[in-house]
């Protein structure tokens, strides 16, 4: 019964470890070009932004808005957090210019590839360019696991080679 019992907390921390490494979300803006209405002036959002996992909280923010609009030129440094998963709003400090785009599809804990569907570049208000070659979308991908789980996973095995070790021990 003994032998059970430590097995199942070697499981227990092998599982545990296992929910520890889930990985924040890289998503890299792709293709993201506004243009302000009978202009030719364009503005290009490029650079990416951080997810936790459950795809509910911007953690850091990497993302200029720059080109030919300059009205409408800012850095991100504000993740709006409600938008998200089906959305992503960004904006500078102050709220006082903002990206809002909104996706065919909700962000999910695996990443992938999701086609943005509309959106607008404020304080200018450039429109996002779709069709004509401009395919905007955001691509998310898993960051490497932290190093602190790496003790969890080691932690189990030594506990699951102690146990294993014994019941050989005391089988001859």
């Amino acid at each position: 019964m003994k032998a059970i019992s430590r097995v199942m907390i070697g499981l227990g921390l092998l599982l545990g470890s296992g929910v520890c490494a889930m990985a924040d979300i890289v998503w890299t803006l792709n293709d993201v070009y506004f243009q302000l209405p009978n202009s030719t002036e364009i503005n290009e959002a490029i650079g990416s932004f951080t997810t936790d996992n459950s795809v509910d909280t911007i953690e850091t923010i990497s993302v200029d808005v720059t080109g030919t609009l300059t009205s409408g030129e800012f850095t991100a440094t504000v993740g709006d957090n409600p938008y998200l998963p089906g959305g992503i709003g960004l904006a500078s400090a102050g709220y006082a210019q903002y990206l809002n785009l909104v996706l065919a599809s909700d962000l999910t804990s695996a990443g992938g590839t999701i086609d943005i569907t509309s959106g607008n570049d404020c304080n200018g208000c450039g429109v996002l360019l779709l069709g004509n070659g401009y395919t905007p979308s955001v691509t998310g991908v898993a960051e490497t696991p932290e190093p602190s789980t790496i003790p969890f996973l080691g932690a189990g095995a030594i506990l699951m080679g102690i146990v294993v070790r014994r019941k050989l021990i005391r089988a001859s």
